[in-house]
């Protein structure tokens, strides 16, 4: 019968180096009180026998296990997983590990997954809040993890974020809707429970309201940030009298999703209707028309929350602990004047 190998201990480590398990351990955390020679021993007996320190059981000494969690709402969002692999490179390119959890925009996986990051010994949490209201983390308090909101900021969250200026966003697009021409607008948006969502739409309504129009002609109320639902109001808004004449989508994919209904519609963008989209995703400039869009650098976003986390755990003074990103309008040809 076969049998399986053994795991190496740190006794073995010792007892083939010659030395105690108290100087194994020395070298193994870097201690500077151990020569040369004895160094090369040990690291030469850790090599020979393949021994892997107990990362847990080193941290429980040292409190440092070079691990942190990214705890995102839908890893299936293009922007978020664009900003999913900014972080990983970042943490990686600082030596350390990142854990991705995917909560699916449910709050009570997002606290399942703030206990699990506590027992996987991380050392802190960067997350993307799921739906409404932000899970239990005072979980990570009590185990005093430094926690990173970034991207989705929950209502009832005071702490270190990285967060788009979603108000503006939502100002750009209405003003340059408006600087076009256009008065008959309306918006497909996102869902109320999420601040930014709420955010975009107010922004767009106050630059309406500053032009003299009092609100926002056709507004098509809740909704999800997929193509789908972008695709499904857009259906709704052209049974619309009279239809309008500009959409203003709060992201992307419901932006392409709408563009393709105004095209089985048999009515073009922009000639019939302009389209601005919020996001700048890979896929916006090769739509067919290339997609107007409010940029938000989702890489610079999440890079920012990463190295504010790090400046957090390594006791630097934070000149700010909530980062503001300036959005970005790209005007490709989804819009034009209004004729």
């Amino acid at each position: 019968m076969k049998r399986t190998r053994k795991s190496a201990t740190m006794k073995d480590v010792a007892q083939l180096s010659g030395v105690s398990i108290q100087t194994v351990s020395a070298v193994i955390n870097n201690k500077s009180e151990i020569s040369e020679e004895t160094r090369a021993r040990v690291l030469a007996a850790v090599k020979e026998l393949n021994y892997q320190p107990d990362l847990v059981a080193r941290s429980l000494r040292t409190r440092q296990t070079k691990t942190i969690a990214l705890v995102v709402s839908n890893i299936a969002s293009v922007a978020i997983a664009t900003m999913a692999k900014a972080a990983e490179a970042h943490a990686h390119a600082s030596g350390y590990r990142l854990i991705l959890y995917n909560t699916d925009n449910d709050s009570e996986r997002e606290t399942n997954y703030f206990k699990a990051a506590v027992q996987q010994w991380v050392e802190g949490v960067v997350f993307i809040a799921a739906m409404g209201r932000l899970g239990q983390v005072d979980i990570l308090e009590d185990a005093n993890i430094p926690v990173v909101a970034i991207d989705r900021i929950p209502d009832n969250y005071n702490g270190p974020a990285v967060m788009l200026d979603n108000f503006k966003v939502g100002r750009l697009a209405g003003d340059h809707l408006l600087d076009l021409g256009h008065q008959r607008l309306a918006y497909i948006g996102g869902p109320t429970k999420i601040r930014l969502a709420r955010e975009r739409v107010s922004g767009f309504q106050q630059a309406l309201e500053e032009r003299g129009i009092e609100s926002i002609a056709y507004h098509t109320g809740e909704g999800v940030f997929s193509c789908q639902h972008g695709y499904l109001a857009m259906q709704q808004l052209l049974t619309r009298q009279p239809q309008p004449t500009a959409v203003f989508a709060g992201n992307d994919l419901m932006a392409i999703g709408a563009m393709r209904a105004v095209d089985e519609a048999g009515l073009r963008v922009p000639h019939d209707i302009s389209i601005v989209g919020v996001d700048d995703i890979e896929m916006a400039a090769f739509q067919t028309p290339p997609l107007t869009t409010v940029r938000q650098n989702c890489a610079e976003l999440a890079t920012l929350g990463i190295q504010l986390l790090f400046d957090i755990l390594a006791g630097n003074p934070l000149t700010q602990t909530q980062i503001v990103i300036e959005p970005t309008l790209i005007v490709r040809q989804s819009t034009t004047r209004l004729a």
